[in-house]
């Protein structure tokens, strides 16, 4: 199959948020207004993945105020991103995650809603959104 160059009409991305601590406490409203999320990069290269914490998942809710991450939280995320401790993992999400109020986002170390266990070692969340 032969390679197909087309035009671009529009940037994919007007936004691109970078969080060098993301943790249990939550991120309200990163972007601002609403828009689509179109790729997450999580870079966990400054832990060591060990048997009890091999990994961290960060957490988005389409939300723009009173998210409660973290600790028993009362605010339901709508996506999961897991990222194993000590590489970076990007995820691309083409048609992009549509957040029309705003985008919240928080990171711990469980899968499970009331995860509140903060990643030992440093989160870079870098988010490329309109």
């Amino acid at each position: 199959m032969a390679a197909v160059l087309t035009s671009v009409k529009d940037d994919l991305a007007t936004k691109c948020v970078v969080d060098t601590s993301v943790n249990t406490t939550d991120v309200e409203n990163a972007t601002g207004a609403a828009g689509a999320m179109y790729m997450v990069e999580i870079d966990t290269t400054a832990g060591v993945a060990t048997a009890g914490e091999p990994a961290c998942y960060v957490k988005f809710i389409n939300a723009s105020s009173s998210v409660v991450g973290g600790g028993n939280s009362s605010s339901i995320p709508e996506l999961v991103l897991y990222a194993p401790i000590g590489q970076v993992t990007s995820y691309v999400i083409s048609s992009g995650w549509v957040f029309g109020t705003g985008l919240s986002y928080w990171a711990v170390t469980t899968a499970a809603l009331a995860g509140d266990t903060s990643p030992t070692a440093d989160v870079k969340v870098t988010i490329l959104s309109s």
